[in-house]
């Protein structure tokens, strides 16, 4: 089972580079295995993902066989311990949602997602933003932790973006929808439409996640010193 998980991970790595949602070694996905995981190895590039790229790790994320494991194994085994239904997490320095995460205010209990479609809504939800901790720290993990129960995405200040969901599909899904949302409003300045309160109302309605995006929230709220965009 480890053999076949980790040539599907590393062909989805691939994919993840060659549709310009990472770089480099920008990032790390995983998958449950057994009691434990498979995580990206650390410093492994997406564009050359192999399977012996993989590490298992035990539920607490530390390392078990294969190469050492991303210095941020401490946070998917954190999710894998809040969330007891997720099968894959990713985390990748997609170029909008790591712009965003720059821009925006940190905003732990609301939300950070432009909402300029209803699938921001159904598929994503609320997209909190968590103030800056050191990648691989164990602040970092800990904020995690206390946070990803609630909702299917977190935004890192300066760090980019985590995702997960019931399978790696799910957590793409999620990943995509969230970038795409945010290019938006990168593209138009924070000046495209998002919905209003009413249409936002009724996309939380169809939703079928526990994330629902409060009214007044379908706008990033900017650092101060960020002139020039829509707040």
């Amino acid at each position: 089972m480890s053999a076949a998980l980790a040539r599907t991970l590393a062909a989805q790595a691939r994919d993840l580079y060659a549709r310009g949602l990472t770089t480099s070694t920008g990032g790390n996905l995983s998958h449950r295995a057994g009691d434990g995981f498979l995580v990206s190895g650390t410093n492994t590039a997406f564009a050359r993902q192999v399977p012996e790229d993989f590490a298992r790790c035990d539920a607490q994320g530390a390392g078990v066989s294969g190469p050492a494991p991303s210095k941020e194994a401490a946070f998917h085994a954190a999710v894998y311990r809040a969330r007891p239904g997720v099968q894959a997490v990713l985390h990748l320095h997609a170029a909008a949602s790591l712009t965003l995460s720059c821009l925006a205010r940190p905003d732990e209990r609301g939300n950070v997602l432009p909402v300029h479609s209803s699938y921001a809504v159904t598929r994503v939800g609320r997209v909190p933003l968590l103030p800056y901790d050191p990648p691989g720290s164990a602040a970092l993990a800990r904020a995690v932790e206390r946070h990803c129960p609630d909702v299917n995405a977190l935004l890192l200040q300066n760090h980019g973006v985590i995702t997960w969901g019931r399978s790696l599909d799910e957590a793409r899904d999620i990943l995509e929808e969230l970038e795409q949302n945010v290019g938006v409003w990168l593209a138009s300045r924070g000046q495209a439409r998002v919905l209003s309160d009413e249409e936002l109302q009724a996309a939380n309605a169809r939703a079928g996640h526990g994330a629902p995006v409060q009214a007044g929230t379908q706008r990033p709220q900017l650092l101060a010193h960020v002139q020039g965009w829509s707040a």
